[in-house]
């Protein structure tokens, strides 16, 4: 019989690089250690484990053994520990693949959480990571040498070695391989984040929303354009926001975004007030629901708008039907606020969260926005154009506008113009250009849309 090889690979060939790549993405993590399903650590940043950090994971162990991934507190938002004299919170997580439990890893923050919120904040930043650390160490033999008297060996970056482990040459795993490239594309497209935001690097476009009724003059009707973000880069060329922001919001640089939004697009129409002014342009500007929820983010936002001396009308916020629904208090403290300046506000993808716009009690918003995914089947999908039916009337009866979003085809333009739907925005409509290149008053299209629609 032939005995299996052995390899050279350690704990650290498997977990280091995904540790590491979790330590950069995250400032606030000061130091993790990763362990097995009995506790034992297989790889830590460092010395640090204290007695209370060994209670918590053996109560994650205990706790994850025993429900096996249903109920763990572990699993969700962990279970903490923190410390006011060293100013860190401390959380153990149970790593979990398919339903098994796999092992802990523990994170040590820098500064204590103030409630449960900020916590779950914490944690949801850690998650796409978590199940690729629970497959890496799935990848281990189950016969493992746990050698606990092997005194702590340093590593050349620093970090340290805990246990030695036998490991055996096994078939390898496509799927943790393609985790495993699509952590690291992710982490290479969270640096070219950073850089931008630490360089000012990003670029504002627009796109017009245009009306698709001619019961008003268009003189009298204002250049609606919806401000978008895009990320130079040499290697990838401009990335469009669909591009980079799902990663930017797994990895909690949302709120940084939408305050570098914020600046930027305030400091260029003070310095160009000249292009805008004439058009009577309304600028659209689109929030996150992680801002939405931050006070200091909303403290920040009045205090940039009350400073900068532009007519306030000029200005449209929209936060998607979603966020504003998981936090409808937020939503409406914000809302209000921006209401009282003059500013419009706008419930954006709306037909794609749950259905409950209960937040429209507190907030008078001006425009429902129904999302493309209704809209690609406005046409000819009986689901959606029902749909987009129900949500223009309920706008009409709380008076509030709806625009209808990537419109790309005159087939779709048509449909949304007999659902009644008062704008549309898409490649359709207009291309997108950059915010210097956009001609607001030469544009054309202030016109109705309504007998291109009907043509």
């Amino acid at each position: 019989m032939t005995q299996p090889t052995t390899t050279h690979e350690t704990p650290a060939s498997l977990l280091a690089p995904l540790a590491r790549g979790l330590l950069r993405r995250q400032p606030e993590i000061l130091a993790l250690s990763i362990h097995d399903r009995e506790g034992h650590a297989l790889w830590s940043s460092s010395d640090f484990l204290l007695p209370e950090d060994s209670a918590l994971i053996e109560q994650v162990v205990k706790e994850s053994s025993v429900m096996n991934g249903h109920g763990v507190r572990g699993q969700s938002c962990g279970l903490w520990w923190e410390s006011a004299d060293t100013a860190r919170a401390r959380c153990a997580l149970a790593l979990f693949e398919g339903g098994e439990f796999r092992g802990v890893v523990l994170v040590a923050f820098s500064g204590l959480t103030t409630c449960e919120e900020d916590r779950a904040l914490r944690v949801l930043e850690l998650t796409p990571v978590l199940p690729v650390l629970a497959k890496a160490i799935h990848q281990l033999p189950t016969e493992v040498q746990v050698l606990e008297a092997l005194p702590a060996e340093p590593m050349n970056d620093g970090t340290t070695i805990i246990a030695a482990l036998r490991f055996v040459d096994n078939a390898a795993d496509d799927g943790f391989a393609c985790d495993i490239e699509a952590l690291s594309r992710e982490q290479h497209l969270l640096e070219l984040i950073d850089t931008a935001l630490r360089d000012d690097e990003f670029a504002l476009h627009l796109q017009p929303i245009v009306s698709l009724r001619d019961d008003d003059s268009p003189s009298g009707r204002p250049l609606i354009v919806e401000v978008l973000i895009r990320l130079p880069t040499e290697e990838f060329g401009v990335l469009a926001s669909h591009e980079f922001l799902d990663t930017a919001e797994r990895n909690g640089r949302m709120p940084a975004i939408d305050r570098w939004v914020i600046r930027a697009l305030l400091v260029w129409m003070q310095r160009n007030r000249d292009r805008w002014a004439d058009a009577h342009a309304v600028f659209s500007v689109n929030l996150s629901g992680k801002s939405v929820v931050r006070p200091d983010f909303r403290d920040y936002l009045e205090l940039c708008l009350d400073k900068s001396g532009l007519p306030l009308t000029s200005l449209r916020f929209e936060v998607a039907e979603l966020d504003a629904g998981i936090a409808p208090q937020e939503f409406a403290a914000l809302a209000r606020s921006l209401i009282d300046r003059g500013c419009e506000v706008s419930v954006d993808n709306a037909g794609t969260g749950t259905g409950r716009f209960d937040f429209l009690r507190e907030v008078n918003a001006d425009v429902l926005k129904i999302d493309g995914s209704l809209v690609k089947g406005a046409s000819d999908d009986i689901v959606s154009r029902a749909l987009i039916n129900g949500l223009v009337h309920m706008a009409d009866t709380l008076g509030m506008r709806t625009v209808a979003g990537q419109v790309d085809s005159t087939a779709k333009l048509r449909a949304v113009t007999q659902l009644g739907v008062d704008y549309a925005q898409g490649y359709r409509v207009h291309e997108i250009e950059h915010i210097d290149k956009f001609a607001f008053v030469d544009c054309g299209i202030q016109r109705p849309l309504e007998a291109s629609a009907r043509a």
